[in-house]
């Protein structure tokens, strides 16, 4: 097996986010990551992966200008 896993420290560099976040997202089962005895191990592919998978194409909505009181 020729692939190369990451620490948990290099997932939070390539993903961008905190330690705090990717917890979350493992104890919700979201995010792909393996457990090694007491470490966790992040394949990047894999982790590319998911994010491109939650990409959000959706247009943002405009808003509407509030009503004004009174007046005419």
């Amino acid at each position: 097996m020729n692939k190369k896993f990451i620490t948990f420290s290099e997932a939070m560099n390539l993903l961008s986010l905190s330690r705090q976040t990717i917890n979350r997202f493992i104890a919700r089962g979201e995010i792909p990551n393996y457990k090694v005895g007491k470490r966790r191990l992040f394949d990047p592919e894999e982790l590319v992966k998911w994010v491109k998978s939650h990409r959000n194409d959706k247009p943002k909505k405009a808003k509407k200008a509030p009503k004004k009181k009174g007046g005419r």
